[in-house]
């Protein structure tokens, strides 16, 4: 569906996600299809890829200085990706509980990139955008501790430093063994997705989060609008950061962030649905009497359609009745 269609409901947080082939103007389509896990399509950015090819290239370079070579180079690559699916199957599990489904999954270094569309959102969609993180950083506190106990450090070992390599090259020298090592490249690829995705750029997880809770609360072009704006000014700031340290990757995410946030300004501001946000009116007291018949309407909408049927405020409505009918409060509420 796209941005000037009817009804002017944008799918994904930022765009077409599921795009059939990659447009050349919107980077956040740059991706290739890469397996398929029942109802859950999985593809994987061209970001990653150009990671990864670029990575292998440079750690197999005779005389580049680098503390890591081709393996152990391999062992981060391989993390990350680990790590993303990890972070998506987070995210899918929570939205699954909060009643709707994240049918695609759009991986990068980061995470993921697709979403659901932000007319699905609800309150509980801030929490569920930070499940992935929350997982990812449970598996660093298991980590962690093994790195503990093996070597006794916390900060540099346990805790590896983001900026640097200096904890490898120290486990290196002192024959720290294979399984050491390798636990720490895991590690320090934890560290580094878990402290950049707190940054509250879009679309990262905090990013995200915040997006939802603006959504929910001012509608979504506005709701989009600033979360893009914000995400703007995080990856200038990241740009800065990257060619100050000289880290390409984190320039070229900065460039991939910038990128993302002008084109949902761009797109949300030209599509026939943006608005600025309504008034806010008084909540009308509902009665007794309208709560039952809306709940039969949603009962008679399950035994025509499905459960399947159902959208994210059916299902909350529903959950919500059934939660007070057991409680012997009454209705829907």
């Amino acid at each position: 569906m796209s941005w000037s269609s009817e009804p002017p409901e944008p799918q994904g947080f930022a765009g077409d996600f599921r795009a059939p082939s990659p447009r050349f103007e919107s980077p956040l389509t740059w991706s290739l299809p890469l397996v398929r896990l029942g109802p859950v399509a999985i593809r994987v950015h061209g970001a990653f890829l150009l990671l990864i090819a670029v990575e292998c290239l440079r750690s197999s370079l005779p005389g580049s200085g680098r503390v890591l070579g081709f393996g152990p180079t391999l062992v981060v690559l391989g993390s990350f990706l680990v790590l993303s699916l990890l972070h998506e199957a987070a995210r899918w599990w929570a939205m699954r509980r909060g009643g709707w489904d994240l049918d695609e999954w759009l991986l990068w270094p980061l995470g993921g990139l697709a979403g659901p569309a932000a007319s699905e959102l609800g309150p509980a969609s801030a929490r569920t955008e930070l499940a992935g993180v929350v997982a990812i950083g449970g598996v660093g506190l298991l980590a962690g501790g093994a790195l503990y106990l093996l070597r006794g450090d916390v900060w540099g070992t346990a805790i590896p430093e983001p900026w640097s390599w200096d904890g490898f090259a120290r486990l290196s020298l002192a024959e720290a063994g294979l399984i050491t090592e390798t636990l720490f490249l895991f590690q320090w690829t934890v560290v580094v997705m878990v402290a950049l995705n707190l940054v509250p750029a879009f679309p990262l997880a905090a990013g995200r989060a915040l997006a939802a809770r603006w959504i929910v609360a001012e509608g979504w072009s506005v709701g989009l609008i600033r979360a893009a704006r914000l995400g703007t000014a995080c990856s200038v700031a990241m740009l800065v950061a990257g060619l100050a340290f000289g880290a390409w990757t984190l320039t070229f995410a900065s460039l991939l962030l910038w990128s993302a946030a002008r084109e949902t300004l761009v797109r949300v501001r030209d599509s026939d649905g943006f608005q600025e946000p309504p008034a806010v009116t008084p909540a009308r007291k509902v009665s007794e009497a309208e709560d039952q018949a809306e709940l039969d309407r949603i009962l008679e909408k399950i035994n025509r359609s499905g459960m399947e049927s159902l959208s994210f405020r059916e299902r909350r409505r529903l959950k919500s009745a059934t939660r007070r009918r057991r409680e012997g409060e009454g209705p829907i509420r």
